[in-house]
């Protein structure tokens, strides 16, 4: 098998409408997780990882990677609404733009 077939059987696997449900899950809780102060990637996660144990590995790794790949929009929503947190990582430097 070359490249171009794994990858059509790969695409097939994830482009069904489970798959589809599922990412979409993903990118919300994904969002979600990465605009609240506090919460992070790894922990969105450990969270999920126990919701995957029944189902099928290709669904479970599209949860996974659809909920870890768009945390970082969720960051940019969190760091864009400037929130200024104590003792929060994510808010130093919206705490230092925000001064000047």
């Amino acid at each position: 098998m070359n490249i171009f077939e794994l990858m059509g059987t790969g695409f097939a696997t994830v482009c069904t409408p489970a798959g589809f449900a599922l990412m979409f899950v993903g990118v919300a809780v994904g969002i979600i997780f990465g605009a609240l102060p506090g919460l992070s990637a790894t922990m969105a996660i450990a969270l999920f990882l126990p919701v995957t144990y029944t189902m099928a590995h290709s669904n479970a790794m599209t949860l996974l990677m659809a909920l870890f790949i768009v945390f970082g929009v969720g960051l940019l929503v969190y760091l864009v609404m400037w929130i200024v947190i104590p003792n929060e990582p994510r808010s130093d430097e919206s705490n230092e733009w925000g001064r000047k």
